[in-house]
């Protein structure tokens, strides 16, 4: 079977890879500044949660992302720590470093550091190092693509480009803004900018991004193929 990468569907960032999830602990939990919770569903059939943490201090924040799944008599899920910054001059938040620890269908461990421009990456996943590099633009990990989406959003940026660092590869996806709707959730009817993935002809990734919660994303539909995710905010704290 294959194994799944939660966090690649769950922002769409965003082909299927082989790499499964396990649950961990909370370190940050005692100093969180902001938490979201989702629920995960496959179809119209919850599977699950996946809960963010934001720990901010000055231009540092550190992102814990974990997912604790379960579908048919599988379990899976997963969590990455990133070290993301705000660096001034590219007007971007760039990731540090990253890792990612995983036990379900499969288990796998992996961990990447950034040099300071975010031009290189050093990836020890498996045991085996690698070294990738792009020249057209930094590489971040999916933490910092969700934050600078956020900030974009708030400038009236409506077109996205990312480069991002998985473990055997570095994928380069766009974003587009499509405009504001108002959509049912459960606190309410609320405002959302509408956000999709283009240029990917073999998948479709929507994303709502609500003002009123500091532009994070409170609703997301992913399709590919038999993959039908959905996810909403059922919790948040501030």
């Amino acid at each position: 079977m294959r194994k799944i990468n939660i966090f690649t569907i769950f922002y769409a960032f965003l082909s299927l890879t082989n790499a499964s999830f396990a649950i961990a602990a909370y370190p940050l939990e005692q100093n969180i500044n902001q938490r979201y919770v989702y629920e995960i569903y496959y179809k119209k059939m919850s599977i699950g949660k996946m809960t963010q943490l934001y720990h901010k201090k000055g231009e540092e924040i550190m992102v814990d992302s974990h997912a604790a799944l379960s579908f048919l008599y599988y379990s899976f899920g997963g969590s990455q720590q990133s070290d993301i910054y705000w660096n001034e001059q590219q007007q971007l938040f760039l990731t540090r470093s990253f890792s990612r620890n995983s036990v379900g269908v499969g288990s796998s461990n992996m961990r990447a550091s950034f040099d300071n421009n975010g031009y290189k990456t050093d990836v020890v996943s498996e045991g085996i190092q690698s070294e990738y590099s792009n020249e057209k633009a930094p590489i971040v990990d999916f933490n910092a693509i969700n934050l600078q989406i956020r900030e974009g959003l708030k400038k009236g940026v409506i077109d996205f480009e990312f480069y991002m660092q998985t473990s055997d590869d570095i994928s380069h996806y766009f974003f587009q803004v499509k405009g504001k709707e108002i959509i049912k959730t459960k606190f309410g009817n609320i405002e959302a900018y509408r956000v999709e993935q283009v240029r990917k002809s073999d998948r479709s990734f929507i994303a709502w991004f609500a003002p009123d919660w500091d532009h994070q994303m409170v609703k997301f539909h992913y399709k590919r193929k038999i993959i039908d995710i959905r996810g909403e905010l059922i919790e948040h704290e501030s």
